[in-house]
Protein backbone atom coordinates (compact mmCIF):
# COMPACT_ATOMS: atom_id res chain seq x y z
CA UNK A 1 0.00 0.00 0.00
CA UNK A 2 1.15 3.21 -0.84
CA UNK A 3 2.72 5.75 2.38
CA UNK A 4 1.44 9.67 2.02
CA UNK A 5 3.35 12.44 3.78
CA UNK A 6 2.00 16.03 3.44
CA UNK A 7 4.22 19.08 3.47
CA UNK A 8 3.27 20.73 6.21
CA UNK A 9 4.25 24.05 3.93
CA UNK A 10 1.36 23.87 1.87
CA UNK A 11 -1.24 21.46 4.14
CA UNK A 12 -2.93 22.35 7.34
CA UNK A 13 -1.87 25.85 7.09
CA UNK A 14 -5.17 26.91 9.23
CA UNK A 15 -2.61 25.67 12.11
CA UNK A 16 0.44 27.44 13.87
CA UNK A 17 3.18 25.24 12.52
CA UNK A 18 4.27 22.93 15.38
CA UNK A 19 0.57 22.24 15.82
CA UNK A 20 0.20 20.43 12.02
CA UNK A 21 2.39 17.62 13.01
CA UNK A 22 -0.34 16.44 15.37
CA UNK A 23 -3.21 16.98 13.10
CA UNK A 24 -1.46 15.06 10.69
CA UNK A 25 -0.73 12.39 12.72
CA UNK A 26 -4.61 12.17 13.13
CA UNK A 27 -5.73 12.07 10.16
CA UNK A 28 -3.26 8.90 10.12
CA UNK A 29 -0.13 10.18 8.22
CA UNK A 30 2.96 8.87 8.89
CA UNK A 31 5.36 10.63 7.81
CA UNK A 32 5.44 15.10 7.31
CA UNK A 33 7.95 16.74 5.36
CA UNK A 34 8.71 20.25 5.90
CA UNK A 35 10.61 22.76 3.69
CA UNK A 36 12.08 24.65 6.42
CA UNK A 37 12.45 23.45 10.34
CA UNK A 38 15.59 25.12 10.96
CA UNK A 39 13.26 27.68 13.23
CA UNK A 40 13.13 25.38 15.83
CA UNK A 41 15.80 22.91 17.56
CA UNK A 42 16.31 19.53 15.91
CA UNK A 43 15.69 18.22 19.72
CA UNK A 44 12.26 20.20 19.58
CA UNK A 45 10.98 18.61 16.16
CA UNK A 46 12.76 14.94 17.28
CA UNK A 47 10.69 14.90 20.17
CA UNK A 48 7.23 16.24 18.34
CA UNK A 49 7.98 13.16 15.62
CA UNK A 50 8.39 10.99 18.38
CA UNK A 51 5.73 12.00 20.74
CA UNK A 52 3.23 11.61 16.97
CA UNK A 53 4.46 8.65 15.74
CA UNK A 54 5.75 10.29 12.41
CA UNK A 55 8.76 10.02 10.30
CA UNK A 56 10.26 13.43 8.75
CA UNK A 57 10.54 12.30 5.08
CA UNK A 58 12.43 15.11 3.45
CA UNK A 59 13.45 18.95 4.29
CA UNK A 60 15.50 21.74 1.90
CA UNK A 61 18.38 23.35 2.34
CA UNK A 62 18.21 26.48 3.93
CA UNK A 63 18.16 29.63 1.56
CA UNK A 64 16.45 32.90 1.96
CA UNK A 65 12.93 32.19 0.72
CA UNK A 66 11.33 35.21 1.87
CA UNK A 67 13.56 37.46 -0.49
CA UNK A 68 12.79 35.23 -3.81
CA UNK A 69 15.15 32.87 -3.03
CA UNK A 70 14.28 29.11 -4.56
CA UNK A 71 17.68 27.37 -3.95
CA UNK A 72 21.28 28.57 -4.66
CA UNK A 73 23.12 25.21 -5.72
CA UNK A 74 23.17 26.58 -9.33
CA UNK A 75 24.13 29.92 -9.04
CA UNK A 76 27.71 31.09 -9.75
CA UNK A 77 29.23 33.05 -6.90
CA UNK A 78 27.33 31.41 -4.06
CA UNK A 79 28.92 28.52 -4.08
CA UNK A 80 30.03 29.38 -0.16
CA UNK A 81 26.64 29.91 0.65
CA UNK A 82 25.56 26.43 -0.61
CA UNK A 83 27.95 24.68 1.26
CA UNK A 84 26.68 26.08 4.34
CA UNK A 85 23.44 25.33 3.60
CA UNK A 86 24.22 21.94 3.03
CA UNK A 87 26.32 21.81 5.90
CA UNK A 88 23.55 22.54 8.11
CA UNK A 89 20.87 20.86 6.48
CA UNK A 90 22.86 17.44 7.18
CA UNK A 91 23.96 18.40 11.01
CA UNK A 92 20.33 18.45 11.23
CA UNK A 93 18.93 15.95 9.63
CA UNK A 94 20.92 13.58 11.19
CA UNK A 95 19.34 14.31 14.26
CA UNK A 96 15.85 14.30 13.07
CA UNK A 97 15.68 11.11 11.51
CA UNK A 98 17.82 11.28 8.62
CA UNK A 99 15.42 12.90 5.92
CA UNK A 100 16.19 13.40 2.38
CA UNK A 101 17.41 17.09 1.59
CA UNK A 102 16.46 18.77 -1.68
CA UNK A 103 18.83 21.44 -3.08
CA UNK A 104 17.00 23.93 -5.02
CA UNK A 105 18.97 25.01 -7.95
CA UNK A 106 17.18 28.83 -7.85
CA UNK A 107 16.41 31.21 -10.37
CA UNK A 108 19.09 32.18 -12.64
CA UNK A 109 19.63 35.92 -13.17
CA UNK A 110 18.89 37.95 -16.09
CA UNK A 111 22.42 37.70 -18.37
CA UNK A 112 23.84 34.53 -16.56
CA UNK A 113 24.93 31.80 -18.86
CA UNK A 114 23.02 29.09 -17.96
CA UNK A 115 26.05 26.18 -19.04
CA UNK A 116 28.08 28.23 -16.11
CA UNK A 117 25.08 27.91 -13.75
CA UNK A 118 25.19 23.89 -14.87
CA UNK A 119 28.94 23.48 -13.85
CA UNK A 120 28.69 25.63 -10.59
CA UNK A 121 25.48 23.22 -9.82
CA UNK A 122 27.24 19.79 -10.51
CA UNK A 123 30.36 20.91 -8.92
CA UNK A 124 28.38 22.07 -5.57
CA UNK A 125 26.38 18.48 -5.65
CA UNK A 126 29.96 16.59 -6.12
CA UNK A 127 30.68 18.27 -2.71
CA UNK A 128 27.28 17.80 -1.35
CA UNK A 129 26.43 14.05 -2.41
CA UNK A 130 29.42 12.74 -0.49
CA UNK A 131 28.93 14.55 2.27
CA UNK A 132 25.43 13.42 2.91
CA UNK A 133 26.88 9.42 1.77
CA UNK A 134 28.98 9.82 4.57
CA UNK A 135 25.88 10.12 6.74
CA UNK A 136 23.29 7.65 4.88
CA UNK A 137 21.34 10.69 3.52
CA UNK A 138 19.73 10.88 -0.06
CA UNK A 139 20.14 14.21 -1.57
CA UNK A 140 17.11 14.95 -4.34
CA UNK A 141 16.71 17.06 -7.08
CA UNK A 142 13.64 18.39 -8.48
CA UNK A 143 13.34 19.88 -11.75
CA UNK A 144 10.68 22.49 -11.41
CA UNK A 145 8.11 23.94 -13.92
CA UNK A 146 8.08 27.15 -15.58
CA UNK A 147 4.39 27.98 -14.70
CA UNK A 148 5.13 27.94 -11.54
CA UNK A 149 9.01 29.47 -11.51
CA UNK A 150 9.33 30.76 -14.64
CA UNK A 151 13.35 31.43 -14.57
CA UNK A 152 14.30 28.49 -12.48
CA UNK A 153 17.11 26.68 -13.65
CA UNK A 154 15.55 23.73 -14.87
CA UNK A 155 12.11 22.24 -15.63
CA UNK A 156 11.73 18.86 -17.43
CA UNK A 157 12.67 15.57 -15.82
CA UNK A 158 14.76 14.47 -18.49
CA UNK A 159 17.32 17.58 -17.33
CA UNK A 160 17.01 15.57 -13.52
CA UNK A 161 18.02 12.59 -15.07
CA UNK A 162 20.94 14.40 -17.06
CA UNK A 163 22.31 15.37 -14.24
CA UNK A 164 22.33 12.43 -11.68
CA UNK A 165 23.47 10.39 -14.76
CA UNK A 166 26.61 13.05 -14.95
CA UNK A 167 27.16 12.66 -10.88
CA UNK A 168 27.09 9.17 -11.06
CA UNK A 169 26.66 9.48 -7.44
CA UNK A 170 23.96 6.56 -6.36
CA UNK A 171 22.80 9.02 -3.43
CA UNK A 172 21.34 11.16 -5.87
CA UNK A 173 18.34 11.08 -6.77
CA UNK A 174 14.85 13.03 -8.57
CA UNK A 175 12.04 13.90 -7.16
CA UNK A 176 8.98 12.86 -9.88
CA UNK A 177 6.44 15.84 -8.80
CA UNK A 178 3.17 15.08 -10.83
CA UNK A 179 2.28 18.93 -10.13
CA UNK A 180 5.81 20.57 -12.30
CA UNK A 181 5.60 17.25 -14.67
CA UNK A 182 2.27 17.97 -16.14
CA UNK A 183 2.45 21.59 -15.85
CA UNK A 184 5.59 21.13 -17.89
CA UNK A 185 5.62 18.34 -20.17
CA UNK A 186 2.53 15.92 -19.24
CA UNK A 187 2.56 12.15 -20.37
CA UNK A 188 2.73 11.31 -16.65
CA UNK A 189 2.83 7.75 -17.01
CA UNK A 190 5.75 7.28 -19.83
CA UNK A 191 7.81 10.49 -17.80
CA UNK A 192 7.92 8.11 -15.06
CA UNK A 193 8.84 4.81 -16.20
CA UNK A 194 11.61 6.53 -18.29
CA UNK A 195 12.82 8.07 -15.35
CA UNK A 196 11.78 5.51 -12.64
CA UNK A 197 15.39 4.13 -12.01
CA UNK A 198 16.41 7.31 -10.85
CA UNK A 199 13.70 8.34 -9.08
CA UNK A 200 14.08 8.66 -5.37
CA UNK A 201 10.38 10.32 -4.43
CA UNK A 202 7.29 10.97 -5.70
CA UNK A 203 5.31 14.18 -4.74
CA UNK A 204 1.49 14.54 -5.87
CA UNK A 205 -0.13 18.00 -6.48
CA UNK A 206 -3.11 18.48 -9.29
CA UNK A 207 -2.83 20.51 -12.15
CA UNK A 208 -3.47 23.31 -12.75
CA UNK A 209 -4.25 25.00 -9.46
CA UNK A 210 -2.17 22.54 -7.61
CA UNK A 211 -4.40 21.35 -5.36
CA UNK A 212 -5.46 17.88 -3.88
CA UNK A 213 -6.62 15.12 -5.81
CA UNK A 214 -9.94 15.33 -7.02
CA UNK A 215 -9.82 18.93 -8.70
CA UNK A 216 -8.02 19.19 -11.41
CA UNK A 217 -6.73 17.43 -14.63
CA UNK A 218 -4.94 14.49 -13.40
CA UNK A 219 -6.70 11.21 -12.80
CA UNK A 220 -4.71 9.75 -9.68
CA UNK A 221 -7.08 6.80 -8.99
CA UNK A 222 -4.99 6.16 -12.34
CA UNK A 223 -1.26 6.98 -11.74
CA UNK A 224 -1.41 5.43 -8.02
CA UNK A 225 -1.95 2.30 -9.94
CA UNK A 226 0.94 2.56 -11.79
CA UNK A 227 2.96 3.51 -9.15
CA UNK A 228 1.47 0.14 -7.20
CA UNK A 229 2.53 -1.60 -10.76
CA UNK A 230 5.78 -0.26 -10.76
CA UNK A 231 6.08 -1.32 -7.27
CA UNK A 232 6.97 2.11 -5.92
CA UNK A 233 7.62 1.22 -1.70
CA UNK A 234 8.62 4.91 -0.51
CA UNK A 235 6.71 7.73 0.61
CA UNK A 236 4.54 9.89 -1.64
CA UNK A 237 4.51 13.48 -0.66
CA UNK A 238 1.34 15.46 -0.98
CA UNK A 239 2.64 18.78 -2.22
CA UNK A 240 -0.62 20.53 -2.69
CA UNK A 241 -2.55 23.49 -1.93
CA UNK A 242 -5.64 21.97 -0.60
CA UNK A 243 -9.64 23.49 -1.64
CA UNK A 244 -10.37 24.14 1.91
CA UNK A 245 -9.42 23.56 5.25
CA UNK A 246 -6.92 20.41 5.19
CA UNK A 247 -9.40 17.67 7.06
CA UNK A 248 -12.22 18.21 4.56
CA UNK A 249 -10.05 17.57 1.61
CA UNK A 250 -8.50 13.53 2.28
CA UNK A 251 -11.29 11.90 0.52
CA UNK A 252 -9.38 10.63 -1.82
CA UNK A 253 -6.63 9.25 0.86
CA UNK A 254 -9.18 6.73 2.35
CA UNK A 255 -8.08 3.86 0.60
CA UNK A 256 -4.50 4.16 2.16
CA UNK A 257 -5.80 4.81 5.58
CA UNK A 258 -5.88 8.62 5.10
CA UNK A 259 -9.60 10.43 6.40
CA UNK A 260 -11.14 13.38 7.92
CA UNK A 261 -10.48 12.65 11.63
CA UNK A 262 -13.68 11.67 13.76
Amino acid sequence: MLRFDPNLRWMYTELPMLDRYRAAARAGFRGVEVAFPYEYSARQIADLLGENGLRLVQVLTPCDWAAGERGIAALPGREDDFRRSVDVAVAYAVQVGKPMIHAMAGNVPAGTDRARCRETFLRNLEYAAPLLAGEGLTLILEPCCRARFADYFYSRIDEGVALIEALGQPNVKLCFDTFHVQMEEGNLTNTLRAAWPHIGHVQIGNAPGRHQPGPGEIHFPFFFSQLEQLGWDRWVGCEFEPTGPTDDCLEWGEPYGIRRPA
